[in-house]
């Protein structure tokens, strides 16, 4: 034991060393009395108490560390492990009475529920959409529901805050100051008669959630089904059906930005801050129905009303089923009741994303078709795999002779869906477009798209389409982006610097921004993210109160249990053989559980951080897990691990087959088609929701809490608790540490998240994307979209010169507050550089005209003018991107003298 005296108090340190030696001479074998097995030691204070252990962060003058350090103080380390962890027991006043090592340190997240006046009537769906509640009514009863969280709110102010808390517990409360004066503004809002469209649109997006809800259940869309299943038709809606009161409140605070777009609110960013699982999807799906049916109800016009944007397209296109069906309510209702005022243009739904998930144009789309109606088993190659009203599928599962099998018309000229069901409500067509020269053609009133999408702006002429280019269309009045945790990095400053020239585009004639709501599980730092992605100041909702348990709207649930947390580490062992080990362990564990509880933890699902490491594991469950098993035989057999049991979910899985992977992991244990073992990478972290899953191995810890938080809440989400071994690697430092310290970490995960690194103004974002921009603005801003336009610049360079200086002011309000950035520094910097950018187009459209040719966008073969081009051809003025994700250069070596 050593003792250094340190602050108040010592630092102690207690190790069991073994001094006894064994040589090996003479062959003797060691003495077993020798030997220490299964130790443990156990630390009680004698006089004195155990004081919190030393911390870097206590003495943090971030403000944000600061608002942490308040909101968890009731977790406190008294002690860190050395190749161990520690646990605590805690006695009378919540004194430490014990510190113990622990070998397999195991720890629960509590399950969140919705918190808030879960009675109120007012959640009701039915009730909210009756035209026979009255204004009055109405506004008393959300009046109530406003006046349950300022309640809270007064409670919050009135708890005994330490000295070195009042400043960072002042912040707080003022922002939720600032969220119930909001959400009490919209309640007034949506009740004005001056203004009843306003409430007339939300009873339609309240209709369109409850026949959503109805649309998305296992017997209807929520199921793929054949075309001789039988199905209810128009099965009635759910009258019982509830909002959790935090998307019900977040409604109330977005409206005043949604319903003017000259108030104040349109300029924030409003950011649902959610557990995963939590409902974030159906809160802005609400968002986005109530906007599209306030804009036809004022007759604003047609076109894209929402974008929607996510970061993976697996994410897109399972997001692109449940908006389907959004859509299909709200066409439903347009057509079957003319009165509502949803006018004569079709609402309809696009999905806007790369070639490799879905044709271009017709003529590929054709081509497809004609290769699926040809094929055995015909696979979705077109996303969309069944109605969003019936569930009926979209192709038959085998080859069929009877054409309207097929739920596809594909033409050279026209690409369309339909339900192949006769009696369902969108047997003659479905309000989805997925083909990009279809949604250019008639742009869709909801678009989803992933953001790597959006590079293809300065390279398509009919894109700007979507934003009302060409069209007299308004530009979309609401931007959701989902997983805003997502965008870091160099993907994240990519995409800020896209995003730059998005906005502008989405900006309308009077200078009113879009609407933006983003959503994510997993953010630090959320201002200085938002402020350089969407140049604007970010409302967290619900923000935390004064203690990280309690937001009002999300509460600990003690109803059930948690998820569970087990840490292993195998010091004696190389890190290969210790999973190994591990991972049969955990399937032969199962086996031998009673059939009835077999099925929630069939499914062990591998995590992990690369493909190199999956590979390995992949490797293993051909040979050495299932020979470790058969050594775990207790008498009930071994458990076998067949080739078709492993499945691995990785970014190498083809677009098509991942549905049906997905399908398979909903199978229970008895079924043929089930699986049993699933490395993953992190593709599973984003968006998929697969209910029976219960049971990860984390190998290894993740480079990020976030994504080590995103990952592990894919299993228990539903009616079984999670149990998540954690398998950490001897060999790596922060693997160690994250072990050594395990119980603490996991007692206050959401602290240790990582603050988000997106620089979009840096120098060397600006030289890769900043070109980009601002042809994006000029090509579709002063109609200059057509291939052979781009040379005609020279007579619409006042028009580019603003441009430049909203490009210019867009910088300057990202970078201002960012640490050590000068904002006006930034802001000449970027227009100088756009300044001179201008000046070499128009010297190259100037040299074209010189020889009678035109300027075109990109390349049209040798002896022609072409300003875009891509990386490492040889003509063309400006390398550009054509995806986000390809923002690092490759580069090709040759090795020489090879065989020396």
């Amino acid at each position: 034991m050593t003792r250094r005296s340190y602050g108040d108090g010592s630092l102690i340190t207690v190790a069991l060393i073994n001094e006894k030696h064994h040589d090996g001479s003479g062959g003797k074998a060691p003495s077993w009395d020798d030997m220490l097995f299964q130790c443990g030691l156990t630390v009680r204070p004698a006089d004195g108490s155990v004081l919190p252990y030393p911390s870097v962060r206590l003495a943090s003058r971030d403000p944000e560390e600061r608002e942490l350090r308040l909101q968890y103080r009731h977790v406190v380390t008294h002690a860190v492990g050395h190749g161990c962890a520690v646990r605590e027991e805690r006695g009378e006043g919540d004194t430490v009475e014990l510190l113990a090592c622990e070998v397999l340190p195991r720890a629960e997240v509590p399950a969140i529920r919705a918190g808030g006046p879960l009675e109120a009537p007012v959640l009701t769906l039915s009730h909210l959409a009756d035209p026979s509640v009255g204004r009055d009514q109405l506004l008393e009863e959300l009046g109530d529901f406003a006046a349950a969280y300022r309640a809270w709110y007064v409670g919050q102010r009135s708890i005994e805050v330490p000295a070195w808390g009042r400043e960072a517990a002042e912040r707080i409360l003022d922002r939720v100051h600032q969220a119930v004066t909001r959400i009490e503004a919209g309640v007034r809002t949506l009740c004005d008669p001056g203004r009843p469209e306003l409430l007339d649109a939300f009873r339609i997006a309240q209709r369109v959630m409850l026949l959503q809800m109805r649309h998305s259940a296992p017997d209807q869309a929520g199921e793929r089904r054949r075309r001789s299943d039988t199905v209810a038709l128009d099965p009635p809606v759910d009258p019982t059906a509830t909002w959790r009161p935090f998307q019900l409140a977040f409604f109330l605070l977005a409206l005043d930005g949604v319903a003017d777009p000259g108030h104040r609110d349109r300029r924030t960013t409003d950011l649902i801050w959610f557990p995963t699982g939590g409902g974030k999807t159906e809160a802005y799906l609400l968002l986005a129905a109530f906007t599209i049916a306030l804009r036809r109800i004022r007759g604003e016009g047609g076109g894209t009303a929402v974008l929607s944007r996510y970061t993976l397209s697996l994410l897109t296109t399972q997001q692109f089923q449940r908006a389907a069906t959004t859509v299909c309510a709200l066409e439903h209702l347009r057509r079957t009741e003319p009165g509502l005022g949803l006018g004569d243009e079709p609402v309809t739904i696009g999905l806007w994303v790369g070639e490799g998930t879905t044709p271009n144009s017709f003529q590929k789309a054709k081509e497809a078709f004609e290769e699926q109606y040809g094929a055995t088993h015909p696979e979705d190659v077109f996303i969309l795999d069944r109605c969003p009203w019936c569930g009926t599928r979209i192709l038959p599962p085998t080859r069929s002779g009877v054409r309207s099998d097929y739920g596809v018309r594909a033409e050279t000229d026209e690409f369309a869906f339909h339900c192949t069901r006769d009696e369902c409500a969108f047997h003659d067509v479905l309000p989805a477009a997925v083909v990009d020269q279809h949604l250019y053609q008639s742009p869709p009133t909801f678009v989803l798209g992933t953001v790597d999408k959006f590079a293809r702006l300065a390279w398509e002429p009919d894109s700007g389409r979507l934003f009302g280019a060409d069209t007299g269309n308004p530009p979309p009045s609401l931007i959701i982006q989902d997983e805003l945790h997502l965008l870091t990095g160099p993907l994240g400053t990519t995409v800020g610097l896209y995003e730059a020239a998005v906005l502008e585009l989405c900006t309308d004639s009077d200078g009113h921004p879009p609407k933006i709501v983003a959503a994510t599980a997993t953010i630090r730092r959320s201002a200085e993210q938002v402020r350089a992605l969407h140049h604007q100041d970010v409302q967290l909702f619900p923000p935390s109160g004064l203690d990280a348990r309690d937001s009002f709207f999300a509460v600990p649930d003690t109803g059930r249990p948690g998820r569970l947390y087990l840490g292993v580490m195998a010091q004696g062992h190389t890190a290969g053989r210790g999973a190994v080990a591990t991972t049969a362990a955990m399937l032969q564990g199962v086996h031998q559980l009673p059939e009835e509880h077999r099925d929630a933890y069939w499914t062990l699902v591998a995590y992990h951080h690369s493909l190199r490491e999956l590979g390995r594991t992949v490797t293993a469950a051909g040979d050495d897990i299932p020979a470790q098993l058969r050594g775990l035989d207790e008498g009930t057999g071994v458990r076998a691990l067949g080739g078709d049991d492993v499945q691995q979910l990785d970014s190498t899985v083809p677009r098509a087959e991942q549905p049906i992977l997905l399908d398979r992991l909903e199978k229970p244990w008895d079924d043929l088609r089930s699986v049993a073992f699933l490395p993953c990478t992190n593709m599973l972290s984003v968006g998929v929701d697969v209910k029976r899953l219960a049971y990860m191995l984390m190998q290894g810890q993740p480079k990020t809490t976030a994504e080590y938080i995103q990952a592990t809440s894919r299993v228990g989400r539903h009616r079984v608790p999670g149990l998540v071994v954690t398998y950490f690697n001897a060999t790596r430092p922060r693997d160690r540490s994250h072990y050594e310290t395990f119980i603490d970490y996991h007692r206050a995960l959401y602290r240790y998240v990582e603050p988000a690194s997106v620089t979009p103004w840096s120098r060397p974002a600006r030289r890769r994307a900043l070109h980009a921009a601002l042809a994006i603005l000029v090509r579709h801003r002063l109609g200059l979209a057509a291939e052979n336009q781009a040379g005609r610049i020279t007579g619409h360079r006042d028009e580019a010169e603003r441009i430049a200086d909203a490009l210019a002011d867009r910088a300057a309000t990202a970078e201002r507050g960012a640490t050590g950035a000068d904002a006006e520094a930034v802001r000449a910097d970027v227009r100088q550089e756009l300044g001179y950018l201008l000046e070499n187009w128009c010297r190259q459209a100037r040299t074209a005209a010189a020889e009678g040719k035109d300027l075109y966008y990109r390349s049209q073969g040798k002896g022609q003018y072409n300003l875009l081009k891509a990386f490492e051809q040889r003509y063309g003025l400006w390398e550009t991107l054509n995806s986000m994700r390809s923002v690092d250069r490759d580069c090709q070596i040759t090795v020489t003298g090879a065989g020396k």
